[in-house]
């Protein structure tokens, strides 16, 4: 067995300082959302006096939070459903050979470099044309388009990696190509499609731009949405706002603290079986 490799002081140092980089805003949020308002008006990195859940509870009773949780969680399920489905298949067809497989690997590689400020006169005619505005399928519809091509490049990313043996031999058995793909490339593929939900998921769990666009009612109001409304041209309530992202955030970071073996397995896949 080979040790593990040891890591240079150098690397260690530069590790640290981002950590600490990224840790210093996080822990100052925390902190904040303890606060009174008035405090953080007047002394915002000043040392905290006067702790209390104050906030929070008020947060949930001022606000139906609750509502927004779940249109949150239906919004980024719905999407995280619609783009999976359509890039593992997508995947899939493109493990086979036909004319324009090349040309369709470049679009959905160029893809991921259009900003997605550029998609926002498109899909809110769209939506709007479909009946879907203020609605929580339209929501999921957009974000399942945008995150479709990186959804697409990690599963590809990890069939690509799936030695083609099998599903040669899946064929000599007597398989057609659906068979092939429920019985054999869909459960190998499994790490690289759970991977592609996770970032998903945090990605439609934290969208702003479009929720706000395509959204007008509490009916299908995102937690993300909710927090903004803290924070208006008349009134700014940031203790408020601050305890609304503590547990809007809660959420993705106990989601990638459970799933962490999973996506480093997806994201390291060809890597190592490469």
């Amino acid at each position: 067995m080979h040790g593990r490799k040891k890591i240079s002081p150098l690397v260690m140092v530069f590790l640290v300082i981002i950590l600490i980089l990224m840790l210093i805003p996080f822990l100052w949020l925390m902190l904040s959302s303890f606060r009174p308002n008035a405090d953080l008006f007047n002394e915002p990195f000043g040392i905290p006096r006067n702790l209390s859940f104050d906030n929070f509870k008020e947060v949930m009773e001022s606000h139906p939070m609750l509502l927004y949780f779940w249109n949150s969680v239906l919004v980024a399920g719905l999407a995280t459903i619609i783009s999976i489905t359509a890039a593992t298949l997508a995947a899939y067809a493109m493990q086979h050979r036909f004319m324009s497989r090349k040309l369709l690997a470049i679009v959905f590689s160029m893809c991921l470099f259009i900003p997605t400020n550029a998609f926002m006169v498109p899909y809110y005619v769209i939506i709007n044309k479909m009946g879907l505005y203020d609605n929580i399928l339209g929501i999921a519809l957009v974000y399942a388009g945008v995150n479709l091509p990186m959804s697409f490049m990690v599963i590809k990313g990890y069939m690509d990696t799936i030695p083609k043996e099998l599903t040669e031999s899946a064929r000599i058995d007597g398989a057609d190509c659906g068979q092939a793909f429920r019985k054999i490339i869909l459960p190998i593929s499994k790490p690289g499609i759970v991977t592609a939900c996770v970032f998903l998921v945090i990605n439609s769990w934290n969208e702003l731009l479009f929720a706000n666009l395509l959204n007008q009612s509490d009916s299908s109001r995102t937690v993300q949405v909710a927090i903004r409304s803290f924070l208006t041209t008349f009134e700014a309530n940031y203790a408020h706002a601050f305890a609304a992202m503590v547990i809007s955030i809660l959420p993705t970071i106990i989601i990638y603290v459970l799933l962490t073996d999973r996506i480093i397995d997806g994201m390291t896949a060809g890597a190592v079986k490469g």
